[in-house]
């Protein structure tokens, strides 16, 4: 329940009381008038009746959702009133439940001791007026009587107090629920479409480093046969066959992609996949391994192995070089380096975005925890670097 049906609910069951209680006081009144000559009296107590109930059901607006200010004001000028009321009705002893309805909305709407004070307030109006013309006696008697519509009055309405914020406790906790479980229903739709976004980038690059570099290779193979047939068949012919070798490890790379994405099998170990590697194209590498070498999950090779093709794709394409470096550095602990330099023309000062290759690169190595660095070289040519925890 929301606090704005909260108020409302609440102000039903007050109404609801205060009408009861007034009617039940005032139906009295005839009676009561047989053996008090006084109209003027009569007249003051229906007066004073008509502006109680007016508080009672406008001040029930006045005060809703307001702070202390207007609360102590609705109070004060309730028990004025209802002081004047009881003190001129020309009947005593039952009228004065007339107080109860305002005791019990003093405990739903003022904090404990505020409502405390209001309710022995109008508990001690009304033995003062049994006091006052009876003396000691009237006064235990008046006690007597009226503590138990008060004890009745306070105990019903701390337990219907309870019972409402118990249920607008529960309804505000299935609220919450209700939208944890929206929001774990949105989480979960996005959590499955980042899922696939990164699935389908996993695919694009292995598509991407794979696939890219070997037709790349391919190519290069084929325009330098092209280019040779005429005069040179015989290194023609060389080409062909090396551009066919490398279409079959193209296929077989194609395979390990598509049916083994989940783990990089078939594959040799990095250090001779890396050595088959560099001797496919032209420049080719020089290989070195520094520190000692020690076993590497399956993840990091195929990201170290996918790092040095898109590497040396891109200094067959774009370099100009004429020698390559490739060094895998094992001497820090717990991390290993990778490091493949050129001597080609380098990184134009101005560079064009970045193109897939470098991007998916970089995707995959922070997967792992890892970092690329790409530069110029001091004394020309490009460098590029990987290090991941291994």
């Amino acid at each position: 329940m929301t606090d704005f049906a909260h108020r409302h609910t609440s102000s039903y069951y007050r109404n609801f009381a205060f009408a009861s209680v007034i009617l039940a006081c005032f139906a009295g009144l005839p009676s009561g008038y047989l053996y008090h000559t006084s109209v003027g009296l009569l007249a003051a107590t229906v007066f004073l009746g008509g502006v109680h109930t007016a508080v009672s059901v406008l001040g029930s607006s006045f005060i809703g959702g307001r702070g202390r200010k207007e609360h102590a004001i609705y109070f004060t000028v309730q028990c004025v009133v209802l002081t004047l009321l009881i003190t001129v009705s020309p009947i005593r002893g039952f009228f004065g439940i007339i107080v109860l309805p305002l005791a019990s909305q003093s405990i739903f709407d003022l904090r404990p001791r505020n409502a405390t004070v209001v309710c022995v307030y109008l508990f001690l109006i009304n033995i003062a007026l049994w006091a006052i013309p009876y003396g000691w006696s009237g006064a235990s008697q008046a006690l007597i009587n009226y503590s138990t519509g008060f004890a009745f009055t306070i105990v019903f309405t701390i337990i219907s107090r309870q019972a409402l914020q118990a249920r607008a406790r529960e309804q505000k906790l299935r609220e919450e629920v209700e939208s944890a479980n929206r929001q774990l229903r949105d989480y979960a739709a996005q959590a499955g479409d980042l899922a696939t976004t990164r699935e389908r980038n996993r695919v694009a690059r292995e598509i991407h480093d794979g696939v890219g570099h070997y037709l790349t290779v391919i190519k290069t193979q084929l325009d330098a046969a092209a280019a040779l047939l005429p005069a040179q068949p015989g290194p023609a012919r060389e080409s062909i066959l090396k551009a066919a070798s490398l279409s079959s490890e193209a296929l077989e790379d194609v395979r390990r992609s598509v049916g083994a994405l989940r783990a990089d099998t078939g594959r040799p170990p990095l250090r001779e996949a890396l050595k088959e590697l560099v001797a496919q194209g032209s420049p080719i590498p020089t290989f070195a391994v520094e520190g000692s070498p020690r076993p590497l999950t399956p993840a990091v090779e195929h990201a170290l192995f996918r790092a040095v093709q898109e590497g040396l794709t891109n200094i067959r394409k774009h370099a100009r070089a004429t020698s390559a470096l490739l060094i895998l550095d094992f001497r820090v602990p717990q991390r290993i380096r990778l490091e493949l330099s050129d001597n080609g023309i380098g990184l134009a000062p101005q560079p064009s975005a970045s193109g897939f290759g470098l991007t998916g690169l970089r995707e995959r190595i922070e997967l792992l925890g890892g970092q690329v660095e790409t530069a110029n070289r001091l004394d020309g040519g490009f460098a590029l670097t990987v290090e991941v925890p291994a």
